[in-house]
């Protein structure tokens, strides 16, 4: 404006001065002058802002045209009003919406436009409420009034000053139809899917629900997705509280829960398990196997989950494990058996054998050890001849042996060379055939030697040396075959001397062999096992065998020992009778049994009886109670609110407050009364010659001594309280009316407001 007027006025300047030259040049009056000057200075400018309101109309119009033409170009309704609500300027696309000309919106509002009067009121409020200096941004869900179709779009207004400085109106409206309709499509795929998805999650746990064996499948953090029933009836917990938990928050810090955690880990590296396990089962305590199988594989989302199957097999184990014990048993005996047969054999002065069908040494006695100068080993399993053995040797033997196997029987004298000695040799050859333990045939043969008797004034020295040689051999031989025998083995004559005791019987006792040969054992072990092993020694001697368990205590170590001591009679090398025995040890059999009787007697926690021990021992107790008339009265107990314990504290937490309550029960009974968990946190106690005054004073200790002092636990100090029913015992009442009265009496207690004894 400041440039304009001074141009004005700069005009004004230059038309005086020109007036004024001319007047002088042509020597005018001054009036004239004046007034020409003051005509010319007043038309000048007049045809100057002419011109100038001509050039800023016609700029005024290309701007409009541009600002036409930039808002034609955006695809979508655009559009500018003034603030009487009349359409000042609008797009193409605003005009196209509409199905009309420019022509015919320009200058109407949209009161004239607007189908019904409440788009007319709610065009007009928020046009109000812009002019005001508010926006308008909001989706508009709107039906096409020429398609008939639901439209949805983004309505966008706000105000601003036009050139002229006049409140102006520019709005927009965004059509987004396409993308709703697009989002609502896909909403609806996704419902169904994820219909489909649940509908097949619901099929899957049904197929996993019928599989027999506990199986589940777990994430890359070893939480539980999926578990089937039988996984849920082995946990004995709902499946509830097994989805989303791992392992090690189902068994925190326990090293079956670390093993677990490894294994998935190793699995999602790509690993795979097959394994066999066994042991105590977590919920029952009872033995167990397994196989456990786990593999790796992606969930319809792509991630990684880890699935397995525990297969039981505990019947399959024990059922193996029970053959396994029988057939070591059969060994064991049949064992036994060769061995006694052997002894028998052995106690034969001539060379007696088994063979077999092909002519091999199944069996032979020391004699006939001796008679082929070998060691018994060396002949098992061979034919027993020297390699210079003739072919017309092994023929005859062959078929000498084979007229055997056809049932012939062979009693001869044979005169000739020994095949290893080359000395004259007289012998009677026996032969016969028999079935062995399996049922194959065998050769059982015989070799009287009557050489002796016939050289026997030349050979007597010689034959004695060597019987004392071989004995020698013998009973070294005979020696190292018994500490063979891992349990205390011994062989004693009459008057309780030992002839033989192996290297178990030695390092038991603590005494060398040498020495128990030479002296016995030392007499420092009760005077009555001595008397009592002297009497068996005695008795086995007259023909009778001993067998029987012992249970006593290690003399040098004071532990206890079980075993199963075995005595039999047999004849020494000299031929006197003498005792046979064997202590097979089953320490460790015995001392598993009375730990699983234990277990099975009483609660794991609280180490009371458990309910079944508890019916056996208030059995008994009544059955004395009936037979001498004795009082007897029964006590219920159940701690209150102990559910708020484990939900608020955890069941760590509840277990401490039961074994201080079972303590602090025992602490206030005798030691004849009974007491037992009777299942979670209700106990029973059986008071034996306790009438109703004195089981009301028991229970009422019992109350006082857990409502007086807090619990002390590892969540802090909590304080518990307990109610009571106390019943007597009728006669002749069933235990099981008895512990119904006791509860009737307990549920009263609870009724009339807990921490508290009801006796009825």
């Amino acid at each position: 404006m400041t440039r304009k007027r001074a141009l004005v006025a700069a005009s004004y300047c230059g038309t005086a001065l020109a007036c004024a030259g001319v007047a002088h040049i042509l020597q005018w009056p001054a009036w004239l002058t004046g007034l020409l000057c003051a005509v010319l200075a007043m038309l000048v400018p007049a045809w100057r802002l002419s011109q100038e309101r001509t050039e800023a109309a016609r700029r005024q119009e290309q701007t409009q045209a541009f600002v036409q033409r930039l808002l034609d170009v955006i695809p979508e309704p655009v559009y500018i009003k003034d603030e009487q609500g009349r359409y000042t300027l609008i797009n193409e696309a605003f005009a196209h919406r509409r199905n009309q000309n420019a022509s015919t919106i320009i200058g109407r509002t949209a009161a004239e436009l607007a189908p019904d009067p409440d788009t007319v009121k709610l065009v007009s409020d928020e046009d109000a409420r812009v002019l005001a200096g508010a926006t308008v941004y909001k989706e508009d869900r709107v039906r096409n009034p020429l398609t008939d179709e639901i439209q949805y779009r983004i309505v966008t207004k706000g105000a601003c000053l036009n050139a002229e400085g006049q409140r102006v109106i520019i709005g927009a409206n965004f059509d987004i139809t396409g993308m709703r309709v697009a989002e609502l499509q896909v909403q609806a795929a996704l419902k169904h899917q994820t219909a489909v998805a649940e509908h097949t999650h619901t099929f899957i746990q049904h197929i996993l629900d019928v599989i027999p064996y506990p199986m589940y499948v777990r994430d890359a953090q070893s939480r539980y997705q999926i578990v089937n029933a039988a996984f849920v009836q082995e946990r004995a917990l709902p499946r509830e509280e097994v989805i989303g938990l791992s392992p090690m928050d189902l068994a925190p810090d326990t090293p079956q829960a670390r093993r677990s955690m490894e294994e998935d880990r190793a699995i999602l590296a790509g690993s795979s398990l097959q394994k066999e396990e066994g042991g105590q089962h977590p919920a029952t305590g009872e033995l167990y196997f397994q196989r456990v199988i786990k593999g790796r594989c992606t969930d319809s989302g792509g991630k990684p989950v880890i699935v397995g199957v525990n297969i039981d097999i505990t019947e399959l184990r024990s059922s193996e494990l029970k053959l396994t014990t029988a057939l070591e048993q059969q060994r064991e005996h049949h064992q036994h058996t060769l061995e006694f047969v052997q002894r028998v054999l052995d106690l034969l002065p001539y060379p007696v054998y088994v063979k077999d069908a092909q002519s091999r040494y199944l069996m032979v006695n020391e004699a006939m050890a001796r008679d082929h100068f070998m060691r018994r080993e060396q002949l098992i399993d061979h034919m027993g001849l020297t390699e210079s053995a003739s072919p017309d040797l092994v023929r005859k033997l062959f078929e000498e042996d084979g007229a055997v196997l056809a049932g012939e029987r062979i009693l001869r004298e044979d005169h000739g060379q020994h095949q290893y000695t080359g000395r004259e040799t007289f012998r009677i050859i026996s032969k016969g055939t028999c079935a062995n333990a399996l049922g194959e045939p065998v050769i059982v043969g015989a070799i009287v030697d009557l050489t002796d008797l016939r050289l026997a004034e030349r050979e007597l020295k010689s034959a004695f040396e060597r019987e004392v040689q071989l004995r020698e051999r013998t009973q070294e031989f005979l020696q190292r075959l018994i500490d063979v025998i891992p349990d205390p083995f011994y062989v004693k004559k009459a008057g309780g001397l030992y002839l033989m005791v192996n290297d178990a019987f030695a390092n038991y006792h603590g005494v060398s062999k040498q020495q128990i040969v030479a002296t016995g054992l030392p007499t420092n072990n009760r005077p009555a096992t001595r008397m009592q092993s002297s009497q068996e020694d005695q008795e086995v001697l007259a023909g009778r065998e001993v067998f029987k368990e012992e249970h006593t205590s290690r003399e040098t170590t004071g532990e206890e020992v079980f075993r199963i001591v075995c005595k039999r009679r047999s004849v020494y090398f000299d031929g006197q009778p003498v005792v046979v025995g064997i202590d097979h040890h089953i320490t460790q059999w015995r001392v598993a049994e009375r730990e699983l009787q234990r277990l099975a007697q009483e609660d794991a926690l609280t180490g009371l009886s458990n309910r079944r021990h508890f019916h056996t021992e208030a059995a008994h107790a009544i059955a004395r109670a009936k037979r001498y008339s004795e009082a007897l009265s029964l006590l219920m107990l159940d701690l209150d609110h102990f559910k708020q314990v484990n939900d608020s504290w955890g069941h760590q937490v509840g277990d401490e407050v039961l074994v201080e309550t079972v303590r602090r029960i025992r602490k206030s009974l005798r030691n004849t009364d009974i007491p037992a968990r009777w299942g979670g946190e209700e106990f029973i106690v059986m008071l034996p010659h306790t009438a109703t005054r004195e089981a009301m004073q028991v229970a009422e200790r019992l109350r006082q001594h857990l409502a007086e002092t807090p619990i002390i636990t590892s969540a802090g100090g909590l304080a518990v309280t307990v109610s009571v029913g106390a019943v007597q015992w009728l006669r002749d009442e069933p235990l099981a009316h008895l512990v119904s009265r006791a509860d009737a009496a307990l549920y009263r207690a609870k009724e009339e407001g807990r921490n508290q004894v009801v006796m009825l």
